[in-house]
């Protein structure tokens, strides 16, 4: 799963970390993402028309792009579990959703979120880290079997 912001067909909106973001969906082209993902892509468009990178008629086509890709991958972990994670760790309910989706699908959270990086060390990698597997460490998922034992119980 990945947070960040480079997605597949958004190629035309550069950045320092585009040949990064190309080398993560090298590794792992299915990018699972929670649905607020459209909320993301819709700013960085917004952003990209206000700064004259993007006319609004081609971030309108970079966003029927993107949404084809991505409409498959998208799901939503639990409100519950957001908000625990959130409260738990004193993170952003936004953060959460995507430690929590990483969570419920046992994958690795890529993001470049530093705070993640260091509250979820197992779980949150950078990106570099993924494309870069060689430090075994960083590939150690985080445990879930507190969630397993909550859930048994409802």
């Amino acid at each position: 799963m990945v947070q960040t912001a480079c997605f597949r067909r958004a190629r035309c909106l550069t950045s320092e970390k585009s040949a990064l973001a190309e080398k993560v969906e090298q590794r792992d082209p299915v990018w699972i993402v929670p649905y607020l993902w459209r909320y993301e892509v819709q700013n960085i468009l917004a952003k990209a028309i206000w700064v004259k990178q993007l006319s609004p008629e081609a971030a309108a086509e970079v966003w029927r792009q993107v949404v084809d890709v991505m409409r498959d991958n998208e799901t939503d972990p639990s409100p519950e579990k957001v908000i625990e994670l959130a409260g738990r760790y004193r993170i952003t309910a936004y953060d959460a959703t995507y430690v929590a989706l990483a969570m419920d699908m046992s994958v690795l959270c890529v993001t470049e979120n530093r705070e993640l990086q260091e509250k979820f060390p197992r779980l949150a990698i950078s990106m570099k880290a993924f494309v870069n597997p060689g430090n075994a460490k960083s590939l150690v998922r985080e445990s879930r079997a507190g969630y397993r034992a909550r859930r048994a119980r409802r």
